[in-house]
């Protein structure tokens, strides 16, 4: 689904107007209609309306629904003979339709089914101030439900900023032509409430650049096991996930059974000879394999490379990294075996910490599929910013990173975003907070491991993956673990299938 930034819509707005002949008026007309047609349950609505084209949004659904017996209320922020424009010509027939016309300054806001938030539209930017203000204060504080047209006043539409705290608090969000990035980051979403999307007829002619990753793209993506009853596991993929150090098994575990829930048909698992007997105890199903080790019990003991290569043989994708401890001579074994084969990839946690200052490492290699997933701290230390700064710019950093390492990069968080080095930047599910909890990362892992070891590219294993495992976590109560997520995966993977996951 697409999401268009500011500029794009501003494109929009003039190619449709210069080029294709589309009146703004008609775009404000069908715009009007979609917001009439999602208040249309309630007899009594108040319209808080601006002087631009979101106000006059608001005019034509309040005449339309005046015209059908509805109690209407327009309350102006401004003088009625400030409108310009479209929004002026769809001011004009309101009070003889039957719509009361009022201030909005000092207005109560009460007695109402329902609140239309038309105060500012997409491009208005930074802390609303005024008569702006005051009214977004008096609206949240009321107890009438509050709908908003297009985003919530007080949102920034590209960022999801809201300076000072200062937005509507929507209840829901009738967004118009496509979604915006604002209402999908936080702080943003937060304020938007339910999301739904209006097609006003505007052609957005431009190609996209971000777009939502919705279940039922998933759904028709995800690879199905449909070869015949007499398949075996090596037809569904193969797996290695190299993994765990001393006092970190559990990691290691997580991933290589997560790539079996998920579906890769068999698991290899590579960790420091003395932790065979752990590992093994803990995943019957994972075939272990031991290698050298440090004497801190790390990988990258004298000649763990060479013992691991005869597995590559085998494999069809690699999980690298959870649990893996960091030292030089974990960096130095990372770098050996990424230089080592070509096998689609996925690299996280001490992984990622062990390439952070080799991007050349990374770039050079460019004959395979591969995906990194940093939660914002590992993300900060790949590129050497605070983690204050990855979150303030979530996408900003998401895409430096997939440049900068040439590899399609899936930052974590409430808002999944997984970016290519080509600039494309995908949005997946909120998700749930049960999936902020130890081990939640490595089960992910595994799951984009078997992706890839299933024939995905890296980009549809990360957004895939990602929804997924938001899914997982979403049919779980709170306080849940990370193996429960991992366990819930077949049944997200049932509900995927039968249609009853809402895209938004």
């Amino acid at each position: 689904m697409r999401i268009a930034t500011v500029a794009e819509l501003r494109e929009a707005d003039r190619q449709a107007i210069e080029n294709l002949g589309i009146p703004s008026v008609c775009l404000m007309q069908s715009a009007g209609e979609a917001l009439a047609r999602a208040c249309a349950g309630a007899q009594r609505v108040a319209f808080l309306c601006g002087k631009g084209n979101n106000g006059g949004d608001g005019f034509v659904a309040a005449r339309l629904l005046a015209v059908v017996g509805k109690e209407i209320t327009v309350l102006l922020t401004g003088e009625e003979r400030d409108l310009r424009g479209a929004a002026a010509l769809h001011f004009a027939p309101l009070r003889a339709c039957g719509v009361k016309i009022l201030p909005l300054k000092n207005a109560p806001l009460t007695g109402y089914d329902l609140l239309i938030d038309c105060l500012l539209g997409t491009g208005a930017w930074g802390k609303p101030e005024g008569v702006m203000a005051e009214a977004i204060v008096a609206a949240n504080a009321s107890s009438v439900p509050i709908l908003a047209c297009d985003l919530p006043s007080g949102v920034d539409a590209d960022t999801g900023e809201v300076v000072g705290g200062l937005a509507i608090r929507a209840q829901k969000t009738l967004t118009l032509a496509a979604l915006k990035p604002g209402l999908l980051l936080y702080p943003g979403a937060e304020y938007a409430g339910k999301v739904s999307v209006a097609k006003i007829g505007l052609p957005i002619l431009t190609p996209p650049t971000q777009e939502l990753t919705t279940a039922s793209w998933v759904k028709e993506t995800l690879p199905r096991r449909t070869q015949g009853r007499d398949a075996n596991k090596g037809a569904f993929g193969t797996v290695l996930v190299v993994a765990g150090s001393r006092g970190m098994a559990g990691a290691a575990v997580l991933t290589a059974t997560a790539a079996l829930r998920a579906g890769a048909g068999l698991v290899y698992l590579a960790v420091p000879e003395s932790l065979v007997a752990t590992v093994a105890a803990l995943s019957a199903e994972v075939v272990v394999r031991p290698l050298p080790e440090t004497p801190e019990g790390t990988h990258g003991g004298e000649g763990a490379l060479a013992a691991l290569l005869p597995l590559l043989e085998h494999t069809d994708a690699i999980a690298l990294g959870p649990g893996l401890a960091a030292s030089e001579a974990v960096q130095d074994f990372v770098e050996a075996l990424l230089k080592s084969t070509k096998l689609p990839l996925v690299i996280d946690a001490d992984g990622l910490n062990a390439i952070a200052l080799k991007a050349e490492l990374l770039q050079s290699l460019t004959e395979r599929e591969r995906v990194l997933t940093p939660h914002p701290g590992e993300l900060g230390r790949l590129l050497g910013i605070p983690t204050t700064d990855v979150q303030a710019h979530r996408t900003d950093a998401t895409l430096r990173c997939a440049h900068t390492f040439g590899s399609v990069t899936l930052l974590k968080g409430a808002r999944t975003l997984v970016g290519t080095p080509s600039g494309r930047l995908y949005y997946n599910r909120e998700g749930s907070v049960t999936l902020a909890t130890a081990g939640s990362g490595d089960v992910l892992t595994g799951v984009i491991a078997a992706l890839l070891a299933r024939g995905l590219s890296a980009t549809e294993a990360a957004r895939c993956g990602a929804t997924w495992h938001a899914l997982a976590g979403e049919s779980l109560l709170v306080g849940s673990l990370a193996g429960e997520i991992r366990d819930a995966l077949p049944v997200a993977r049932q509900h995927l299938e039968s249609g009853d996951i809402c895209d938004l």
